[in-house]
Formats: C-alpha cells, sequence, structure tokens
C-alpha cells in the first residue's frame, strides 16, 4: 500500500497490496509537515518516517480497494506492522517510511527515483 502525498492531499494507490506501507511525496519536509497536519493523515518524524493514523489510512484505503478479502489484507497489514514494532502503543498509528520522488520540471509531476539496487517500481 502507498499513500501518494502532495500539498492538495493524500492519495491510497495499490490498496490491496498491504506488504510494502510507505508515504512517497515530492514535497520538502516543511510542505510534507503542512500537508500531513492539514489532511489530519498524520505527522513526520525524525529519521526519514511519518506516523500515519490507521483511521485516516483505513478510510482511504477502503476507497480504493478492490480485493473481497481486503478487510483481511488490511488486518494482516496492521498485525505484520504491531509485530515489527512499527505500531503506536494505542495501536491507532503507524510508522511508515517516506519514499522521496524527484520532480520532473515543468509539469510539476512527480517522477519515483529508482529504489536502491537500480531498479524502479511502478
Amino acid at each position: 500500500m502507498i499513500l501518494r502525498m502532495d500539498a492538495d492531499g493524500a492519495v491510497v494507490r495499490e490498496a490491496d497490496d498491504g506488504t510494502q506501507l510507505h508515504l512517497e511525496t515530492a514535497l520538502d519536509q516543511v510542505a510534507l509537515r503542512r500537508a500531513l497536519r492539514t489532511t489530519g493523515t498524520g505527522q513526520l518524524l525524525d529519521g526519514g518516517e511519518v506516523e500515519l493514523d490507521l483511521g485516516v489510512l483505513r478510510s482511504r484505503a477502503q476507497l480504493a480497494g478492490t480485493g473481497p478479502d481486503w478487510p483481511q489484507r488490511w488486518s494482516a497489514m496492521v498485525e505484520h506492522a504491531r509485530r515489527a514494532g512499527r505500531m503506536s502503543p494505542d495501536g491507532r498509528s503507524v510508522r511508515v517510511p517516506v519514499e522521496r520522488l524527484a520532480t520532473t520540471g515543468g509539469a510539476g509531476r512527480a517522477a519515483r527515483r529508482p529504489r536502491r539496487g537500480g531498479r524502479s517500481r511502478g
């Protein structure tokens, strides 16, 4: 599951795949912090991570999920995050890494930076 964040808000992509939960953005830290706060999506943490509100993430992901087993996939993703120590003590939020996107110039659209190992996803 990918949460794509820009100045206008957040969109969930790949909602049926809970194996690689992360946030993608081309925003700088100041703009990302503002976007997270304005949308109620979460907060920026030190160390290149964000803490996402699970209730907000779930409501957005449900709209994008297509598989009939989506609720089970969501539960599995949350349980995996819990076992990995990425959940907040109260279970209401999850820490996820931020993947920075490179901007492509004039159109203001973002392009994915290649992942480590030189491969690019999607």
